[in-house]
């Protein structure tokens, strides 16, 4: 499906696979490279999406063309809710020991 330099090929079965892939890359970015007054905000532990989710959400969004944010996050509340777990799980299993 994509196509990267050097014959580097990547296939997804599903959209899903590849919204998670987008997931762990865009979580460790903002990992390494949020500032803390923005990672470590007040209230950003009761906050439904973490920040990494939103971005992730947003990206996957422009990539498919969808040209209405409130279509798109209808979309993704109506088709992949349960990849809140997902993304939970990856973060469980992808945590530096």
């Amino acid at each position: 499906m994509l196509k990267f330099q050097n014959d580097y090929t990547t296939l997804f079965a599903t959209f899903e696979d590849f919204i998670l892939l987008v997931y762990t890359v865009i979580d460790d970015l903002y990992q390494q490279f949020a500032p803390a007054c923005v990672s470590q905000r007040r209230n950003a532990d009761s906050a439904r999406l973490s920040d990494s989710e939103i971005i992730t959400l947003s990206i996957c969004g422009e990539l498919i063309g969808m040209d209405s944010e409130n279509a798109w996050y209808s979309f993704v509340k109506r088709n992949y809710r349960h990849l809140k777990r997902d993304f939970i799980i990856l973060i469980l299993t992808s945590a530096p020991l």
